[in-house]
Order: structure tokens, then sequence, then C-alpha cells
């Protein structure tokens, strides 16, 4: 019998070793840590996007920060700032693939709340961007910022 194919071995145990989280390539930051945005919609839309979830950022892009979203096959979606060719500034939430799914056109720091379309919709969408920025007010994605967090007790590692 040969050796063990390392496939087939049993993860470390301990808490210092690095798992799937810690080695996203395309994630520049903690996904798990820090303020976010969370992208919701209809569930008839959820359907048909898979892009709905917690999005944090992860750099920048033409000047605005871009977020990252949940891990979707191998990807993830974001939301991105761009100034189209006919000079409007708009934000977008793209699929996994890339694809381009709603958009909102705004030239704040933050993508908005509300004010979500499909391409080419005359109508605004039943999304909404928890953390996003709203119209007229000064806003932050993290809030609580400076806010001290309180931390729970460690708990044993399971005995089996």
């Amino acid at each position: 019998m040969g050796k063990e194919d390392p496939l087939d071995m049993a993860l470390p145990d301990d808490e210092a070793s690095g798992d799937d989280y810690d080695r996203d390539e395309d994630f520049d930051g903690d996904y798990r840590k820090g303020c976010g945005l969370e992208l919701k919609g209809t569930e008839e839309l959820a359907m048909d996007y898979a892009v709905f979830g917690r999005y944090v950022q992860s750099g920048s892009e033409n000047g605005k920060p871009k977020y990252l979203g949940p891990k979707t096959e191998g990807c993830r979606p974001a939301i991105a700032f761009v100034v189209g060719g006919d000079g409007k500034p708009t934000w977008w939430v793209y699929d996994a693939s890339g694809g381009e799914c709603f958009y909102a056109e705004s030239n704040d720091d933050l993508p908005p709340r509300t004010g979500w379309r499909k391409e080419y919709a005359d109508e605004d969408l039943e999304v909404t961007l928890e953390g996003g920025a709203e119209p007229g007010k000064q806003s932050s994605a993290c809030p609580d910022a400076d806010r001290p967090r309180s931390r729970s007790p460690r708990r044993e590692k399971c005995p089996w």
C-alpha cells in the first residue's frame, strides 16, 4: 500500500492554520470582519440573479470603493462605480461572471440604498442596499466603526 493521498488526510485542528477563507485570491481584505453592505431583493429577483447577500469593501475602482459579495461558483459578484460612455456616474451590481445586473445613477461615495434598475427598464426594482447612501444624508458603510465591540469568551474545542 502506498502513501496516503493528501486529500484524504484529516484537516489540522489548530486555529492558526488557514482555510479556504484565508486563501481567497480575489478578495483583498477580511470578508467576515468589518463593515459591509447587504444587498436584498425579492424572491423572484433572487431566483434570476445570484447576487444577493453581504458585500464588503475590497479596494477601489474609478475613485470609489469596490465591494465584493458572496462567493458563487468560485467567483464573487461585485458592486462598482463607473462613468459610462454617456458621462453619467453609475453604480453597477455585477454577477459572478462580470455580467451587468442592476444599476443606479449616482455620484455618491457609497452605492445608493434604493433606485436600482435593470438596464433599459423605466421602473425601480425592489432592491435595497442596506448600508448604502441615502439621498441628502451623510452616510458611511460603517456607522458604528468607532464603537468598542464586546467579545464573547472563547469556547473549548469540541471533544470529538
